[in-house]
């Protein structure tokens, strides 16, 4: 297969190493230094087990103006420039090209089917955790499942990606058709992770260890737990807490996107993310206190930069 990673971040890097073993991946970045690095020299990739890797099968670019379609195009964009990179990268999608997104928060898809017909639309999440060391450099951190389903009830999309992925040994790869519930799910882990990383400093083990950013990580998750619930969902508040915790523990090293975010004093996610929390509540009737505040200081700390 032909594939292109939009958004050649950590994870993006993740995903473009495992499926160069078998395809011709195409990694697409807005880094310069990053993009150049890789071409020049190979992406140095950090695994779990210690072991560096160079691998030198992958080619980086800038501008795909003059690429050809593919026939995957794995988007892991922040979720708000979703619209704008599906825009700029608009020569990767054809007309049976499948556009997965991996990406974090709630609502992104309402940005991809502008741009690509839902059926030809896959949505994922991915448990896993990468910190990007440098140019062309990526430090592994840990590993989750990578969960995918499709918008439509034909799920012949996501079982390609799927293959696709377990050929090259991406592991822990699912199915899982209920779209929402897979979305809502990955969503708690977010709101339960990030925000209280990117405000601490910590890594994520610390929502595990640390007694007060595991309290707050539990609030806000039952909170978000309550909205989607209301909304017609029908999540176990125990469990989704126990899960996030499981999230933390397995990629406790990593440092999380927000927190990146915010130490490189960039625009976060966190409207997507515990932001959604409040939007989803409102559609409903409901208030969701403790995610707008949490939001409000993440936009606080914004303020900052």
């Amino acid at each position: 297969m032909k594939v292109a990673v939009v958004g050649a971040g950590a994870m993006g890097c993740i995903y473009g190493m495992y499926l160069s073993r078998n395809n011709e991946v195409l990694l697409v970045d807005v880094v310069k230094p990053h993009v150049d690095a890789i071409n020049e020299k190979g992406l140095e990739f950090t695994h779990l087990d210690g072991t560096t890797e160079i691998v030198t099968r992958l080619k980086a670019t800038l501008d795909t103006s003059a690429c050809t379609a593919q026939d995957l195009v794995i988007l892991l964009t922040k979720g708000y420039q979703s619209a704008e990179a599906l825009q700029k990268n608009a020569s990767l999608i054809g007309p049976d090209t499948i556009v997965c997104s991996l990406q974090n928060g709630y609502g992104n898809a309402d940005d991809i089917v502008k741009y690509v017909p839902e059926e030809q639309v896959v949505l994922g999440t991915s448990g896993g955790g990468a910190i990007v060391a440098g140019p062309g450099q990526i430090l592994h951190k840990g590993q989750g499942p990578t969960q995918l389903g499709c918008l439509t009830a034909d799920q012949s999309k996501a079982e390609i990606v799927a293959k696709a992925m377990n050929e090259c040994g991406v592991p822990q790869v699912e199915l899982i058709p209920d779209v929402k519930t897979l979305l809502w799910s990955k969503l708690f882990v977010n709101i339960g992770i990030n925000p209280i990383c990117a405000i601490t400093g910590e890594t994520n083990i610390s929502i595990v260890n640390n007694p007060y950013s595991r309290a707050v990580s539990a609030m806000v998750v039952k909170e978000a737990v309550e909205v989607a619930n209301a909304t017609g969902m029908h999540f176990d508040c125990d469990e989704m807490i126990a899960h996030v915790l499981d999230i933390a523990e397995v990629t406790g090293g990593n440092i999380c996107s927000m927190l990146a975010d915010v130490t490189h004093k960039r625009r976060t996610e966190v409207d997507r993310i515990n932001g959604a929390a409040v939007s989803e509540g409102a559609k409903v009737g409901m208030k969701a206190p403790l995610n707008e505040m949490i939001t409000a200081l993440i936009h606080a700390k914004e303020q900052t930069y």
